[in-house]
């Protein structure tokens, strides 16, 4: 590889594949590649610790540095469209199993498509599970989906791997542009929405993962998913000054949250949401003399009965 230009900026690429089992490439990875987004914002890959320092009573000095096994790690964020897939495989379980569908990345820095391609850099991840997954959306934002995964390994190339798929042509999914988020159980207003103004949502999955390596390996054998967390916040007004949201979470009422991310259709391709059993963590009313309406930023946890099923696509 030679290297003889910087690293520049806005040249990058993604995609994405199913794995077959945990860091077992698909048969066919070059025709089965998923797109995740035109609008990525930020991916960062980050090798984890890569040696320990040893020392010895006779020098101040280290005397070997320990290679360490591979604990790769990536972040993610990207501004969701119609037609995601990525929010389903990262924030679902496998329904029999409840286990995560583990997937291989192809990132790519530096592309000019045209002259110097050996400056071009390649990373390929596998072995990848979502440690946490967070969806947010406020006024006048689009939503926001952020991933951080553990993986397995990372191999570096000049050249891409596999072929990169269709990019995604749906709209972007903006908080303030269609879509809905309704409450089901306890106090409501306005067919079912959780108070007249909503200002933001925000959404968290924790997976809880354990990686496990082998005695004779440096990569990972098994990664395993723990408890699933899942939780979340909103800002939202206290309408009739707040007395009917306070007797709501001081009698732990179970309630439901479904977000539509934008504008369901005939061709069922917007990502649903749904969050049941779920129970106020905490408010408070404050009275003051700022003149604006009384608002809380209420976080909630969920109960859910089964691991999958949080997101789907409906139809009208």
């Amino acid at each position: 590889m030679v290297l003889n230009q910087l690293g520049k900026p806005f040249q990058g690429v993604a995609w994405y594949w199913l794995e077959d089992a945990y860091g077992v490439a698909q048969s066919e990875p070059s025709l089965n590649a998923l797109p995740i987004s035109c609008k990525i914002q930020n991916i960062r890959i980050d090798t984890g610790d890569r040696h320990k320092v040893l020392r010895d009573i006779g020098s101040p000095v280290a005397c070997k540095l320990l290679p360490q096994i591979n604990e790769p790690k990536v972040h993610l964020e990207y501004i969701p469209q119609a037609g995601d897939t990525l929010i389903d495989d990262s924030i679902d379980r496998a329904s029999s199993t409840c286990t995560l569908q583990s997937i291989q990345m192809c990132v790519g820095t530096n592309i000019r498509h045209t002259l110097d391609a050996l400056n071009d850099s390649y990373y390929f991840i596998d072995g990848m599970k979502p440690a946490t997954v967070r969806v947010t959306g406020s006024k006048n934002t689009e939503y926001l989906v952020v991933i951080d995964y553990e993986a397995r390994s990372i191999v570096t190339s000049s050249s891409a791997t596999g072929s990169a798929p269709s990019i995604l042509d749906g709209s972007y999914l903006q908080f303030n542009v269609a879509g809905e988020i309704r409450k089901t159980g306890g106090h409501v207003v306005n067919t079912d929405h959780i108070a007249f103004i909503t200002n933001s949502i925000e959404l968290t999955f924790t997976h809880n993962l354990t990686g496990y390596t082998d005695h004779d390996a440096t990569e990972k054998s098994y990664l395993i998913e723990g408890e699933m967390d899942v939780e979340g916040s909103v800002d939202i007004t206290l309408d009739g000054g707040g007395a009917a949201h306070i007797t709501e979470v001081l009698a732990n009422t179970s309630f439901e949250i479904e977000v539509d991310m934008g504008t369901i259709s005939a061709a069922g391709n917007v990502p649903r949401i749904t969050l049941p059993n779920c129970e106020w963590k905490n408010a408070s009313v404050d009275i003051n003399v700022g003149g604006e309406a009384m608002m809380n930023s209420s976080p909630f946890t969920c109960k859910p009965s089964t691991c999958s099923d949080f997101v789907s696509t409906p139809t009208v």
